[in-house]
């Protein structure tokens, strides 16, 4: 996602809507320290807002909760917040209440739409481009669909023992950035 974005081949990038779910609701409740504050929007909505970020840059912090509900927890175990100062408009939702964790992404473009279904952590991944036809029709799609184990950990890893190796220096500021917003986000919904 992050080539074809820095590609410019999508052009204007108007929208981009993700979410993000997994099963842990109970395993929440049950723990005295996670069930509190504001739930799932620091649990999983770190790893959005960081994902925005890695494929857009600078994504502001003006991110503004839609909702947030208590099913099943003390604290919320589902969210909604969007961030639609700038372009591209961000939206995000999470959930503890999926019961099969489960990820989607869907960037609308000026010259097509780029989807992600699935990560491979939990089975296949899809990943889909499709370009836009104009007027209107069928858009051409490409689409590869991943099964292996994640990758993401060893390449992580590796990025790390690099940078470690190198003695490179660190820049913590967009890891503040997004705990201040998230911080925001949360007293938002506990309020």
């Amino acid at each position: 996602m992050r080539d074809l974005i820095a590609s410019g081949e999508l052009g204007a990038i108007y929208n981009c809507r993700m979410f993000y779910g997994n099963g842990t609701a109970r395993l929440v409740r049950d723990s005295e320290w996670r069930d509190q504050g504001g739930g799932v929007i620091p649990d999983l909505g770190s790893h959005l807002l960081d994902t925005c970020r890695f494929w857009f840059g600078d994504v502001g912090t003006d991110a503004r909760l839609i909702s947030a509900s208590r099913f099943e927890n003390r604290a919320p175990d589902h969210a909604i917040f969007i961030a639609d100062e700038r372009k591209p408009r961000i939206e995000l939702e999470m959930t503890l209440c999926m019961w099969r964790n489960h990820f989607t992404c869907d960037i609308l473009a000026e010259h097509g739409t780029a989807h992600i279904e699935s990560l491979c952590k939990w089975g296949p991944t899809t990943f889909r481009h499709r370009r836009r036809v104009l007027p209107s029709g069928s858009p051409p799609e490409t689409a590869v669909t991943l099964t292996q184990d994640d990758p993401t950990w060893a390449l992580e890893y590796e990025h790390f023992r690099k940078l470690c190796d190198a003695r490179s220096p660190t820049d913590l500021s967009d890891d503040l950035t997004i705990q201040r917003t998230l911080r925001r986000l949360a007293k938002d919904a506990t309020a």
